[in-house]
């Protein structure tokens, strides 16, 4: 879980006047995004909320073994935070029975289905191992969630989960796992190009590096979605019952 900076609160949205929860706006890319580029996306109106809709799903983003575990080469030093910090979002998800997806890769020996990664991790002997691939034990998808197996960044390429949102009605597209400036954020574009509100919960997500994360975080709620505190999700997910938000009354709107 990435700690707040300046001893306060962390909240997202400092860059454009939001603090979301109350109390000062911290943003959490304060020490890294200058105050004057800043301000240039302010000047320019970009940023504010596109808000939580009626029918949300959450998504879970490569959260298996290989980018978790500290023994493998894809790992980042605060997944397993992280792994923390979305157990009680998959609970809360669960119980307002809205849909819930998981992606995940495979292990590929095929040069061409590999693909252009510049990456020579993948050839390590650990990444034989069977567990590798498999989400942890902690966020294990149940029976009935379905999980996509991908080999592009965003877990949109070449998998049917577009499909799977149209048919459960989706219009908000939670947003969790790792990494931050990777297939979480190129998986935001994909959902914010198919016009899904999304929602991304910041201590939700990782990165290897604190720098790109932060990056990628500004990057996001300036342009594609909204970065809040998962208490801010937690709150919203009270209000929804069988996978749709409820008024006052507990009747959807």
């Amino acid at each position: 879980m990435n700690a707040p900076l300046g001893g306060g609160k962390t909240y997202a949205g400092a860059a454009d006047g939001i603090a979301h929860g109350g109390g000062p706006a911290v943003a959490i890319w304060d020490d890294v995004i200058p105050r004057e580029e800043q301000e240039l996306y302010t000047r320019g109106g970009w940023g504010g909320t596109v808000g939580f809709g009626r029918r949300p799903a959450l998504l879970i983003v490569d959260m298996y073994t290989a980018f978790v575990d500290p023994a493998y080469p894809f790992s980042s030093p605060s997944a397993p935070a992280t792994v923390r910090a979305i157990q009680p979002l998959l609970a809360a998800a669960r119980e307002s029975e809205c849909p819930l997806f998981f992606s995940k890769a495979r292990r590929r020996t095929i040069q061409a289905e590999r693909g252009r990664w510049k990456v020579r991790a993948t050839q390590h002997p650990i990444m034989t191992n069977p567990e590798a691939y498999e989400i942890v034990p902690q966020l294990r998808p149940q029976e009935h969630e379905s999980v996509v197996v991908k080999s592009a960044p965003s877990a949109f390429a070449g998998t049917d989960l577009l499909s799977y949102l149209i048919y459960h009605n989706v219009d908000t597209v939670i947003i969790a796992g790792t990494v931050t400036s990777g297939c979480v954020r190129d998986t935001v574009l994909d959902a914010f190009s198919y016009n899904f509100r999304v929602i991304v919960p910041h201590e939700c997500v990782c990165d290897r590096g604190m720098t790109s994360h932060k990056v990628a975080l500004f990057d996001i709620h300036m342009k594609y979605g909204d970065v809040v505190p998962v208490a801010d999700v937690l709150e919203y997910l009270k209000t929804v019952r069988r996978g749709e938000r409820q008024d006052a009354a507990g009747v959807a709107p």
